[in-house]
C-alpha cells in the first residue's frame, strides 16, 4: 500500500487548507486496473494514531490493510481532514444554519453557520476532479462512495440524498442528525434515492456527542433507517447495525469501519 499526501485548499469555504490523505490498493503500482473510490471525512483519524488531533485513537486503517486487506475491496481511499477547532469542524460539516438553545452543561455553540454544502461541492468538484486525474479511479457515480460518523454522518446523509451524480454507496456511522431534523426533514423529503446502491449506518446505544444525547443518537438513526424504506429504497441494500452499550469514539467506530467498507463494496472485486 502507499499513502500520499495532497496539500491544498478548501476553495468554496474561503481557501481553508486542508490536508488529504490518499491510500491506494496494494499492487496498483504493478498493474494498470481501475479502482472505486471512499472519501472519509475526520480523514485525520483513517490510518494511524499518530496523525489523529488531541491523542485519539485512529481507525488504524493501515494497519488493518496490512493484517486483513485480501478480506477487502479493492479500493482507493481519500482522507480529508477535518478543522482542527471541534466549532469549526462542526459548522464545516453542517449543511444548515440554526441558533441552539444550549444547556449550560454542554460546550456547543448556540449559533451555528452551516458550511456543509460548500464543503460537498468542493469534494464533488475540485477534489474529485483532481483524484480522478491523479489515480486510476473507476470516476462513474456506481464506483463513488461516501463516509463519515456523527457530524460527518450527517454530511453523509445529505450527500446521500442531494448528490445522485456522484455518491451512490454511502457509510453514515453514528450520524448526529435529530438535533438537525427541523432542517433536515426538507432535504429528506425533497430529496433524490433511487439511485443508491449500498447504504451503511449503524449507532451504538450510549453514545453522547457535544450536544446530541443518546437517546436523540437513537432516535436520529432509526428516523433515517425509516425514512430510506418510506422513499423506496429497499430493506436489501440497508446495513443498520445497532450496538449495545457502544459509545461515541474512535475506539467503536474503529471496528465497525471494515465491515461497512465491505457491505457498501460487496458486488466489488
Amino acid at each position: 500500500m502507499r499513502i500520499d499526501e495532497y496539500n491544498t485548499c478548501i476553495t468554496t469555504i474561503n481557501d481553508r487548507p486542508v490536508l488529504v490523505r490518499i491510500m491506494v490498493p496494494e499492487g496498483y503500482e504493478n498493474s494498470d486496473k481501475r479502482y472505486p473510490v471512499l472519501y472519509v471525512s475526520d480523514g485525520q483519524d483513517l490510518y494511524r494514531d499518530d496523525q489523529t488531533y488531541r491523542g485519539a485513537e485512529s481507525l488504524r486503517l493501515e494497519q488493518y490493510m496490512d493484517d486483513y486487506g485480501k478480506f477487502m475491496p479493492q479500493v482507493i481511499y481519500v482522507a480529508i481532514s477535518a478543522p482542527f477547532d471541534p466549532a469549526e469542524r462542526t459548522a464545516e460539516y453542517s449543511p444548515y444554519t440554526k441558533d441552539f438553545d444550549v444547556p449550560p452543561e454542554k460546550k456547543f455553540e448556540p449559533h451555528i453557520d452551516g458550511l456543509g454544502k460548500e464543503y460537498l461541492q468542493w469534494m464533488v468538484t475540485d477534489l474529485k476532479n483532481y483524484v480522478d486525474a491523479t489515480y486510476r479511479t473507476l470516476p462513474d457515480p456506481d464506483n463513488t462512495a461516501y463516509a463519515g460518523y456523527s457530524t460527518g454522518g450527517l454530511s453523509a446523509v445529505y450527500a446521500a440524498v442531494s448528490h445522485p451524480e456522484t455518491f451512490h454507496r454511502i457509510i453514515a456511522m453514528s450520524s448526529a442528525v435529530c438535533i438537525w431534523l427541523d432542517k433536515l426533514q426538507e432535504s429528506l423529503d425533497t430529496g433524490s434515492y433511487s439511485h443508491l446502491k449500498y447504504l451503511y449506518m449503524d449507532v451504538g446505544t450510549n453514545e453522547f456527542g457535544r450536544m446530541t444525547t443518546k437517546e436523540e443518537f437513537l432516535d436520529g438513526a432509526n428516523m433515517m433507517y425509516e425514512n430510506y424504506l418510506k422513499h423506496g429504497v429497499p430493506a436489501e441494500i440497508i446495513k443498520y447495525n445497532i450496538y449495545p452499550d457502544a459509545m461515541h469514539n474512535q475506539r467503536e467506530w474503529k471496528y465497525r469501519f471494515p465491515d461497512a467498507v465491505r457491505w457498501i463494496f460487496q458486488d466489488k472485486d
